[in-house]
Protein backbone atom coordinates (compact mmCIF):
# COMPACT_ATOMS: atom_id res chain seq x y z
CA UNK A 1 0.00 0.00 0.00
CA UNK A 2 2.83 2.38 0.84
CA UNK A 3 4.45 1.77 -2.55
CA UNK A 4 1.12 2.31 -4.34
CA UNK A 5 0.49 5.64 -2.57
CA UNK A 6 4.05 6.76 -3.34
CA UNK A 7 3.58 6.06 -7.06
CA UNK A 8 0.25 7.86 -7.04
CA UNK A 9 1.72 10.96 -5.36
CA UNK A 10 4.63 10.96 -7.81
CA UNK A 11 2.26 10.81 -10.81
CA UNK A 12 0.13 13.64 -9.42
CA UNK A 13 3.16 15.90 -8.80
CA UNK A 14 4.51 15.18 -12.29
CA UNK A 15 1.22 16.13 -13.95
CA UNK A 16 1.01 19.31 -11.88
CA UNK A 17 4.54 20.29 -12.86
CA UNK A 18 3.91 19.73 -16.57
CA UNK A 19 0.74 21.81 -16.39
CA UNK A 20 2.51 24.66 -14.60
CA UNK A 21 5.36 24.63 -17.10
CA UNK A 22 2.96 24.82 -20.04
CA UNK A 23 1.17 27.75 -18.38
CA UNK A 24 4.42 29.61 -17.89
CA UNK A 25 5.39 29.12 -21.54
CA UNK A 26 2.02 30.40 -22.66
CA UNK A 27 2.28 33.54 -20.54
CA UNK A 28 5.82 34.34 -21.70
CA UNK A 29 4.81 34.51 -25.41
CA UNK A 30 5.10 38.16 -26.56
CA UNK A 31 1.86 39.97 -27.13
CA UNK A 32 2.80 40.74 -30.72
CA UNK A 33 3.17 37.02 -31.36
CA UNK A 34 0.04 35.97 -29.48
CA UNK A 35 -2.26 38.43 -31.20
CA UNK A 36 -0.89 39.28 -34.60
CA UNK A 37 -2.59 42.22 -36.22
CA UNK A 38 -4.50 41.27 -39.33
CA UNK A 39 -5.92 44.71 -39.96
CA UNK A 40 -4.74 46.30 -43.16
CA UNK A 41 -5.17 49.89 -44.14
CA UNK A 42 -5.63 51.29 -47.58
CA UNK A 43 -4.70 54.70 -48.72
CA UNK A 44 -7.68 56.90 -49.44
CA UNK A 45 -6.42 57.21 -52.96
CA UNK A 46 -6.17 53.46 -53.45
CA UNK A 47 -8.82 51.94 -55.68
CA UNK A 48 -10.49 48.57 -55.40
CA UNK A 49 -9.50 46.76 -58.55
CA UNK A 50 -11.71 43.73 -57.86
CA UNK A 51 -14.05 43.17 -60.78
CA UNK A 52 -17.83 42.96 -60.15
CA UNK A 53 -17.79 39.37 -61.42
CA UNK A 54 -15.08 38.34 -58.96
CA UNK A 55 -16.86 40.14 -56.14
CA UNK A 56 -20.12 38.30 -56.95
CA UNK A 57 -18.29 34.97 -56.90
CA UNK A 58 -16.72 35.87 -53.57
CA UNK A 59 -20.08 36.80 -52.06
CA UNK A 60 -21.55 33.50 -53.30
CA UNK A 61 -18.71 31.55 -51.71
CA UNK A 62 -19.28 33.42 -48.45
CA UNK A 63 -22.96 32.50 -48.50
CA UNK A 64 -22.19 28.83 -49.10
CA UNK A 65 -19.84 28.78 -46.16
CA UNK A 66 -22.46 30.29 -43.89
CA UNK A 67 -25.15 28.56 -41.74
CA UNK A 68 -27.45 28.13 -44.76
CA UNK A 69 -24.94 26.02 -46.65
CA UNK A 70 -26.84 22.69 -46.10
CA UNK A 71 -30.36 24.05 -46.51
CA UNK A 72 -32.25 22.76 -49.54
CA UNK A 73 -35.62 24.15 -50.42
CA UNK A 74 -38.55 21.78 -49.97
CA UNK A 75 -40.25 20.06 -52.89
CA UNK A 76 -43.77 21.13 -53.82
CA UNK A 77 -45.85 19.47 -56.52
CA UNK A 78 -49.50 19.16 -57.54
CA UNK A 79 -51.43 15.90 -57.10
CA UNK A 80 -54.90 14.85 -58.22
CA UNK A 81 -57.83 15.48 -55.95
CA UNK A 82 -61.48 14.61 -56.42
CA UNK A 83 -64.35 12.39 -55.35
CA UNK A 84 -63.79 8.64 -54.94
CA UNK A 85 -66.96 6.52 -55.11
CA UNK A 86 -66.95 2.89 -54.03
CA UNK A 87 -69.03 -0.17 -53.29
CA UNK A 88 -68.41 -2.42 -50.29
CA UNK A 89 -68.56 -5.90 -51.85
CA UNK A 90 -67.95 -7.61 -48.48
CA UNK A 91 -71.62 -6.95 -47.63
CA UNK A 92 -72.62 -9.48 -50.29
CA UNK A 93 -70.49 -12.19 -48.69
CA UNK A 94 -72.56 -11.84 -45.50
CA UNK A 95 -75.37 -13.65 -47.31
CA UNK A 96 -73.30 -16.82 -47.06
CA UNK A 97 -72.89 -16.56 -43.28
CA UNK A 98 -76.18 -14.80 -42.46
CA UNK A 99 -78.63 -15.61 -45.28
CA UNK A 100 -81.48 -13.84 -43.50
CA UNK A 101 -80.00 -10.34 -44.06
CA UNK A 102 -79.29 -8.20 -47.12
CA UNK A 103 -76.99 -5.19 -47.08
CA UNK A 104 -75.93 -2.59 -49.63
CA UNK A 105 -73.19 -0.07 -48.75
CA UNK A 106 -71.84 2.82 -50.82
CA UNK A 107 -68.75 4.78 -49.79
CA UNK A 108 -67.27 8.10 -50.88
CA UNK A 109 -64.29 10.16 -49.87
CA UNK A 110 -62.84 13.47 -50.96
CA UNK A 111 -59.31 14.78 -50.57
CA UNK A 112 -59.28 17.88 -48.37
CA UNK A 113 -55.51 18.37 -48.14
CA UNK A 114 -52.17 16.68 -48.43
CA UNK A 115 -52.96 13.98 -45.83
CA UNK A 116 -56.59 14.57 -44.83
CA UNK A 117 -59.62 12.99 -46.48
CA UNK A 118 -63.28 13.51 -45.70
CA UNK A 119 -65.25 10.23 -45.74
CA UNK A 120 -68.93 9.42 -45.92
CA UNK A 121 -70.83 6.13 -46.15
CA UNK A 122 -74.48 5.24 -46.53
CA UNK A 123 -76.34 1.97 -46.81
CA UNK A 124 -79.50 -0.06 -46.46
CA UNK A 125 -80.35 -3.26 -44.65
CA UNK A 126 -83.22 -5.71 -44.81
CA UNK A 127 -83.56 -8.57 -42.35
CA UNK A 128 -86.12 -11.37 -42.51
CA UNK A 129 -85.69 -14.21 -40.08
CA UNK A 130 -88.00 -17.01 -39.05
CA UNK A 131 -87.68 -20.28 -37.16
CA UNK A 132 -90.28 -22.75 -38.36
CA UNK A 133 -93.58 -21.54 -36.94
CA UNK A 134 -92.32 -20.32 -33.58
CA UNK A 135 -90.70 -17.04 -34.53
CA UNK A 136 -90.98 -14.51 -37.36
CA UNK A 137 -89.01 -11.27 -37.57
CA UNK A 138 -88.86 -8.54 -40.22
CA UNK A 139 -86.87 -5.33 -40.23
CA UNK A 140 -85.34 -2.77 -42.54
CA UNK A 141 -83.56 0.54 -42.25
CA UNK A 142 -80.90 2.92 -43.46
CA UNK A 143 -77.75 4.36 -42.00
CA UNK A 144 -75.00 6.91 -42.69
CA UNK A 145 -71.55 7.61 -41.30
CA UNK A 146 -69.33 10.65 -41.66
CA UNK A 147 -65.74 11.22 -40.60
CA UNK A 148 -62.16 11.87 -41.60
CA UNK A 149 -59.14 9.75 -42.62
CA UNK A 150 -55.43 10.48 -42.28
CA UNK A 151 -53.01 9.03 -44.83
CA UNK A 152 -49.75 7.71 -43.32
CA UNK A 153 -48.20 6.48 -46.57
CA UNK A 154 -45.11 8.27 -47.86
CA UNK A 155 -45.48 8.74 -51.60
CA UNK A 156 -42.61 7.69 -53.88
CA UNK A 157 -44.01 9.30 -57.03
CA UNK A 158 -45.94 12.51 -57.62
CA UNK A 159 -48.77 10.56 -59.27
CA UNK A 160 -49.13 7.93 -56.51
CA UNK A 161 -52.57 7.73 -54.90
CA UNK A 162 -52.18 4.68 -52.64
CA UNK A 163 -53.25 5.11 -49.02
CA UNK A 164 -52.47 3.57 -45.64
CA UNK A 165 -54.93 5.34 -43.41
CA UNK A 166 -56.60 5.55 -40.04
CA UNK A 167 -59.74 7.47 -39.23
CA UNK A 168 -62.81 8.00 -37.12
CA UNK A 169 -66.51 8.00 -38.02
CA UNK A 170 -69.81 8.99 -36.46
CA UNK A 171 -72.66 6.68 -37.39
CA UNK A 172 -76.42 7.10 -37.29
CA UNK A 173 -79.11 4.52 -38.14
CA UNK A 174 -82.88 4.46 -38.32
CA UNK A 175 -84.50 1.03 -38.29
CA UNK A 176 -88.04 -0.30 -38.28
CA UNK A 177 -88.76 -3.88 -37.20
CA UNK A 178 -91.48 -6.13 -35.86
CA UNK A 179 -92.02 -9.64 -34.57
CA UNK A 180 -95.28 -10.79 -36.11
CA UNK A 181 -95.54 -13.75 -33.77
CA UNK A 182 -93.47 -15.81 -31.38
CA UNK A 183 -94.11 -18.93 -29.34
CA UNK A 184 -92.20 -19.63 -26.13
CA UNK A 185 -92.45 -22.94 -24.32
CA UNK A 186 -91.44 -23.89 -20.81
CA UNK A 187 -90.66 -27.57 -20.49
CA UNK A 188 -90.57 -27.46 -16.70
CA UNK A 189 -94.02 -25.93 -16.26
CA UNK A 190 -95.33 -27.36 -19.52
CA UNK A 191 -96.67 -23.98 -20.55
CA UNK A 192 -96.69 -22.13 -23.87
CA UNK A 193 -96.67 -18.36 -24.35
CA UNK A 194 -97.69 -16.82 -27.64
CA UNK A 195 -97.37 -13.17 -28.58
CA UNK A 196 -96.00 -10.55 -30.91
CA UNK A 197 -94.02 -7.34 -30.86
CA UNK A 198 -95.57 -4.47 -32.81
CA UNK A 199 -93.79 -2.50 -35.49
CA UNK A 200 -91.30 -0.21 -33.84
CA UNK A 201 -88.91 2.43 -35.16
CA UNK A 202 -85.64 3.01 -33.33
CA UNK A 203 -82.55 5.16 -33.80
CA UNK A 204 -78.95 4.37 -32.93
CA UNK A 205 -75.71 6.36 -32.67
CA UNK A 206 -72.16 5.02 -32.57
CA UNK A 207 -68.54 5.82 -33.38
CA UNK A 208 -66.12 3.81 -35.51
CA UNK A 209 -62.34 3.54 -35.33
CA UNK A 210 -61.04 2.70 -38.80
CA UNK A 211 -57.76 1.38 -40.22
CA UNK A 212 -57.26 0.36 -43.82
CA UNK A 213 -55.39 0.32 -47.11
CA UNK A 214 -56.30 1.48 -50.62
CA UNK A 215 -54.25 0.53 -53.68
CA UNK A 216 -54.62 1.92 -57.20
CA UNK A 217 -54.98 -1.25 -59.28
CA UNK A 218 -55.56 0.66 -62.53
CA UNK A 219 -55.73 4.35 -63.39
CA UNK A 220 -58.21 5.88 -60.89
CA UNK A 221 -59.51 2.38 -59.98
CA UNK A 222 -58.88 1.35 -56.37
CA UNK A 223 -59.14 -1.82 -54.32
CA UNK A 224 -59.12 -1.56 -50.56
CA UNK A 225 -59.78 -3.29 -47.28
CA UNK A 226 -60.48 -1.96 -43.82
CA UNK A 227 -61.07 -3.06 -40.24
CA UNK A 228 -63.39 -1.24 -37.86
CA UNK A 229 -64.23 -1.23 -34.21
CA UNK A 230 -67.73 0.13 -33.65
CA UNK A 231 -68.76 1.40 -30.23
CA UNK A 232 -72.43 2.04 -29.48
CA UNK A 233 -73.21 5.43 -27.95
CA UNK A 234 -76.99 5.15 -27.70
CA UNK A 235 -79.82 2.96 -28.98
CA UNK A 236 -83.50 3.65 -28.38
CA UNK A 237 -84.39 -0.06 -28.68
CA UNK A 238 -85.82 -1.77 -25.62
CA UNK A 239 -83.57 -4.34 -23.98
CA UNK A 240 -86.42 -6.86 -23.94
CA UNK A 241 -86.91 -6.76 -27.72
CA UNK A 242 -83.76 -5.47 -29.46
CA UNK A 243 -83.48 -5.66 -33.27
CA UNK A 244 -81.52 -8.55 -34.75
CA UNK A 245 -79.53 -6.15 -36.96
CA UNK A 246 -78.96 -2.41 -36.70
CA UNK A 247 -78.15 -1.15 -40.22
CA UNK A 248 -74.49 -0.21 -40.57
CA UNK A 249 -73.68 -1.33 -37.04
CA UNK A 250 -74.47 -5.02 -36.68
CA UNK A 251 -76.02 -6.99 -33.84
CA UNK A 252 -78.58 -5.07 -31.84
CA UNK A 253 -77.57 -6.85 -28.62
CA UNK A 254 -73.88 -5.85 -28.55
CA UNK A 255 -72.35 -2.66 -27.19
CA UNK A 256 -69.31 -2.99 -29.47
CA UNK A 257 -68.88 -4.64 -32.83
CA UNK A 258 -65.86 -5.62 -34.96
CA UNK A 259 -66.25 -5.41 -38.72
CA UNK A 260 -64.23 -5.81 -41.93
CA UNK A 261 -64.82 -4.24 -45.34
CA UNK A 262 -63.53 -4.75 -48.87
CA UNK A 263 -64.26 -2.04 -51.40
CA UNK A 264 -63.92 -1.34 -55.10
CA UNK A 265 -63.89 2.37 -55.90
CA UNK A 266 -63.23 4.83 -58.69
CA UNK A 267 -61.87 8.35 -58.32
CA UNK A 268 -63.17 11.23 -60.43
CA UNK A 269 -60.33 13.80 -60.65
CA UNK A 270 -61.76 17.30 -60.23
CA UNK A 271 -58.96 19.52 -58.94
CA UNK A 272 -55.33 19.65 -57.88
CA UNK A 273 -53.92 19.53 -54.35
CA UNK A 274 -50.59 21.13 -53.45
CA UNK A 275 -48.33 18.50 -51.84
CA UNK A 276 -45.37 19.56 -49.73
CA UNK A 277 -42.55 17.01 -49.29
CA UNK A 278 -39.46 17.98 -47.22
CA UNK A 279 -36.27 16.85 -48.90
CA UNK A 280 -33.30 15.33 -47.15
CA UNK A 281 -30.97 18.00 -45.76
CA UNK A 282 -27.90 16.15 -47.09
CA UNK A 283 -26.43 17.07 -50.46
Amino acid sequence: MVIFRTLLYTLFISLFAVSAQAQVKKDTIPAAVKRPSTTSFKSPSAKDTTSPKAKSAKDSATLKAGPLANKIEDSIYLSNGGIRLGLDISRFTLLYFQPYRKDVTVQADVRLGQKIYGAIETGWNSTSHSTDTTYSYKGSGIYSTIGIDYDFMKKKETTEQNMLYAGIRYGFARNTYEVSHFIMTNDYWHTTIEGNYPKTTITAHWIELVFGLRVEAAKNLFLGWGIREKIMLHSSAEDSHPPIVIPGYGSGTKRSQFDMTYTVSYMIPLYKVKVHVPRDGKK
